[in-house]
């Protein structure tokens, strides 16, 4: 019997290494896409309460710039869902790690509920304070402040998931979000609930898109 070919041998010791490590590379990458933060969710999340909350807001505040109390009841239950799907998302994502990851995740999210209730919580001193003094102006101003301060929190928390995570679509999305909410602060009047409905909340939603069918792209080419 003529022994194997020297080659073939160190083929065949060398395919099964290979193997080995290409497996335990796609279990690591399936684990990731599991547990990994995903931008997408918080897009389509605030998207939506923000197209659907300003929306309504501004389609039914007043020439004195007052809103119904079921159109801010609809505008802060939107803001309270966006913000308990965050928290939730991320509390989901993170249960699967440990040590530093798992810490990251836990302070990420309590950061985002706790700057959330922060900023309702101001609003509500400022607007119980301005509708004392029952002028239109007043109103505007509390308008502005509603606004202002809960998507503060929004765009530096996004800023900040992008500096934990290094992703840039998250830094992007963060600027977008602080540079609508200026833009409708300088505006103000009822152009703030279209700026913030169309630019902020339709903004949102498109990058949300993007963001989704970009990921998409890429695991089908790490699955090919």
């Amino acid at each position: 019997m003529n022994p194997a070919p020297i080659s073939t041998i160190n083929d065949e010791a060398g395919l099964e290494p290979a193997a080995a490590l290409a497996a335990i590379g796609e279990q690591q990458s399936a684990y990731r896409r599991l547990i990994e933060i995903r931008s997408a969710p918080f897009y389509f999340a605030w998207g939506f309460a923000w197209l659907i909350g300003y929306g309504v807001c501004g389609l039914t505040v007043g020439r004195d710039h007052l809103l119904p109390v079921g159109s801010l009841l609809v505008f802060l239950g939107c803001l309270a869902a966006a913000a308990v799907f965050t928290c939730v998302y991320i509390a989901r994502r993170s249960r699967g790690l440990r040590g530093r990851s798992s810490w990251i995740g836990t302070l990420y999210g309590l950061a985002w509920m706790g700057g959330m209730i922060l900023a309702l919580t101001v609003s509500g001193r400022i607007g119980a304070f301005l509708n004392e003094l029952g002028t239109p102006e007043a109103a505007d101003l509390g308008s502005v402040m509603a606004n202002a301060l809960p998507c503060l929190v929004v765009g530096v928390m996004f800023l900040a998931g992008a500096a934990i995570w290094e992703e840039t679509s998250l830094a992007v999305t963060g600027g977008w979000v602080l540079a609508v909410t200026m833009a409708a602060t300088i505006v103000g009047g009822h152009a703030l609930w279209a700026i913030m409905a169309l630019a902020g909340g339709g903004g949102l939603l498109v990058a949300g898109a993007v963001t989704a069918l970009h990921g998409r792209r890429q695991s089908a080419r790490v699955g090919a």
